[in-house]
């Protein structure tokens, strides 16, 4: 009789634990109960391609969460607020809880970043939704063509998200803080225009990025994109010394040799 269920796995690369922010979850107090709890999650929300939320419709409360992974509901509410400030979760109003790093385990596309890319876009689609006014009007993001194609409203044109390079998204998809996409993208086009290559800015936004974290920086104090790819370029200061960028001739050491006149 031939087995027709579906069987779902996570597949974890040899350098998981080695990675950044498992290594600063497990260095804390109980460290590694709150790396079993992660892992007990992602297997979890495997089902539903990294979204957990029972049956789609009722959230998973802390007192469910741990009942299910076995642990201490204090235990419980306390790493789920740590994986909220390493980033590896996002908890939308309606309660559902997206494993951020998840699609780097699961599922098959051309390339992970497009994978990640998709999956970005499934969360801010869902967080937009839960922003239409009572009154029935659409969010500025589904009139912007922001949302993914299964999200928007019916009729509506169907902007890829090809309103950004795919050298962008790359970018995006690192950079710590997720605010005002259109106008860092606008800086992020000027700055190629200048001179500086896509791989320079991509390591300046992970370095910043690993900055964050180490320090904890809280949201509001983490620059916006355009901010940090702004005419001044910041992210100058996390990009190493040594290595040249756009601009090799100065004649004054205190002017900026990239900014345009």
């Amino acid at each position: 009789m031939a087995d027709n269920r579906k069987y779902y796995y996570l597949k974890l690369k040899e350098g998981f634990f080695e990675s950044e922010e498992i290594k600063i979850l497990e260095s804390m107090k109980d460290g590694y109960i709150y790396s079993n709890i992660l892992l007990k999650l992602y297997l979890r929300s495997l089902r539903n391609e990294g979204r957990l939320m029972y049956r789609n419709v009722i959230p998973y409360t802390p007192e469910i969460l741990a009942t299910l992974v076995g642990h201490q509901v204090g235990t419980v509410e306390k790493a789920l607020e740590i994986f909220r400030n390493l980033e590896l979760i996002e908890i939308l109003d309606n309660g559902a809880i997206y494993m951020m790093d998840i699609q780097n385990f699961i599922g098959q596309s051309s390339t992970e970043a497009d994978r990640q890319r998709a999956y970005y876009n499934r969360v801010k689609g869902e967080k937009a939704l839960l922003q239409i006014p009572e009154n029935g009007a659409e969010p500025m993001a589904a009139l912007q063509g922001d949302l993914p194609a299964e999200t928007k409203p019916e009729g509506k044109s169907k902007k890829a998200i090809s309103n950004y390079s795919t050298d962008f998204e790359e970018f995006w998809s690192i950079y710590p803080r997720k605010v005002d996409k259109a106008q860092a993208y606008k800086k992020y086009k000027a700055r190629l225009e200048d001179g500086f290559s896509h791989e320079q800015l991509l390591k300046a936004a992970k370095n910043y990025a690993d900055q964050c974290r180490r320090d904890r920086t809280e949201d509001k104090y983490i620059k916006h994109g355009k901010t940090f790819l702004g005419e001044s370029t910041p992210f100058l200061d996390y990009l190493p010394k040594n290595v040249p960028t756009a601009c090799t001739e100065t004649t004054n050491d205190d002017e900026n040799p990239f900014r345009k006149e």
